[in-house]
């Protein structure tokens, strides 16, 4: 019979396969923090449209130069705001697609290993069948060299021949 020899890289698959992991968790976090960016914006964007349309109806109405004044004011620093979070967007865009990049990366080096895995697993079979052979191949030599070489038929056929 083989040798049922373990699987000499298992300890480098487990570590694979944790890299994987933590690649991926990488790369989702960044991909929460473009959504929560996404959502700043949109919401800075909503604000400076309300805004706009507040004073615009303030400078309609009424006009108070000091509060037409500071409706636009606040307009210009979430106009500064909104350009800052483009900005952030496309900054967490490069890292997701850096992380993107380290996980396949990771995928790549873990799918290597099982490979490696698997071919081992095959040779072992392989190994097994091989060894399964050549008992089964003594046995039917010494089951032959017991009948005298005669081929061993159904029990009490012995007369027949």
């Amino acid at each position: 019979m083989p040798r049922n020899k373990a699987f000499r890289y298992g300890a480098l698959l487990r570590v694979r396969r944790r890299q994987e992991e933590i690649k991926a968790l990488a790369l989702a976090h960044v991909r929460g923090e473009i959504r929560r960016a996404e959502d700043q914006r949109a919401f800075v964007l909503g604000e400076q449209r309300r805004i706009l349309e507040e004073a615009g109806r303030a400078a309609q109405k009424e006009f108070d130069a000091a509060d037409v004044h500071r409706y636009y004011q606040y307009e210009r620093h979430l106009a500064r705001l909104a350009v800052e979070k483009d900005a952030d967007l496309a900054q967490l865009r490069r890292t997701e697609e850096t992380r993107r990049a380290e996980l396949e990366d990771a995928m790549k080096r873990k799918r290597i290993v099982e490979r490696l895995e698997e071919r081992y697993a095959e040779a072992l079979a392989f190994e097994f069948r091989r060894e399964e052979q050549k008992f089964t191949d003594e046995v039917a030599s010494n089951q032959a060299a017991r009948t005298g070489g005669k081929r061993a038929g159904p029990p009490g056929l012995e007369h027949h021949r």
